[in-house]
């Protein structure tokens, strides 16, 4: 549970940087609905005894509320405690809405994944508006998220994060993004325009986030992804292998 424990540590501190976050002591809780992505707006790294469980389920749901969200999230993992948290959440009409695989790098050539006909650049604040309209078509995000994407992604840069943009023939076709913490490099945002998939373009740039996390200093480097899709088999291919499972539960307000 060595990488598991540090993971859940990686995700409570990566929680704390959103806007609008907040630390309740058994859980730390980010809800911004400008921007409704689910990373951002949940309740993760819940930590409390039996008897407090239904109370902090509770403080989350009037969180959310105040905050005007439609929804409430909840992230469960192998170290939410109590264990019967989500059988909880269910009595409560909550439902579960996907899992998603935490990978960490084990090993591999990361030289070998990348590939020539891809130009990888870092790109500045300035060019944030460039690589989150690749990410957003990549996603398929609604238009009306863009600007909240734009101010989202600039404030994560500016509290390190390092975001790169993939190129073929000069055009922007996908998006990688690396935030550290806790010597930890975490890698989001892998995406790729549609016309260019199975071109080795999502390779590269997991590879070449890998390598720059490495040489950042971080001895640890994730990502999380829906567990059993494609994308976790391009991440294997790579060289990360799945350290865990984490849930999604989520509830209408």
């Amino acid at each position: 549970m060595k990488n598991t424990e540090r993971l859940e540590r990686y995700w409570h501190e990566l929680v704390l940087c959103y806007p609008q976050a907040k630390d309740m002591k058994g859980a730390v809780v980010s809800c911004y609905p400008a921007l409704p992505m689910p990373q951002g707006n949940s309740a993760a790294d819940i930590n409390v005894r039996e008897d407090e469980a239904e109370d902090l389920l509770n403080k989350v749901t009037k969180h959310f509320q105040s905050a005007g969200s439609g929804v409430v999230r909840f992230r469960i993992t192998p170290l939410t405690r109590p264990r019967t948290f989500a059988s909880l959440l269910e009595s409560h009409g909550f439902e579960k809405k996907g899992e998603e695989s935490i990978m960490v790098f084990k090993r591999g050539q990361l030289e070998e994944k990348l590939s020539n006909k891809v130009e990888v650049r870092e790109i500045s604040e300035s060019e944030v508006e460039v690589a989150d309209r690749v990410a957003s078509a990549a996603f398929q995000m609604p238009t009306e998220w863009k600007r909240e994407l734009d101010n989202f992604m600039l404030g994560s840069m500016q509290k390190g994060g390092r975001y790169f943009v993939g190129y073929i023939d000069g055009k922007p076709v996908g998006t990688s993004f690396l935030f550290s913490l806790i010597k930890t490099g975490a890698i989001f945002m892998v995406g790729t325009l549609e016309g260019y998939r199975k071109r080795g373009v999502a390779t590269t740039l997991t590879a070449h986030a890998v390598m720059e996390s490495i040489k950042q200093g971080n001895d640890l480097h994730t990502l999380q992804t829906a567990k059993g899709g494609n994308a976790e088999k391009l991440y294997k291919e790579v060289g990360f292998e799945v350290d865990h499972t984490a849930s999604w539960y989520v509830k209408k307000l």
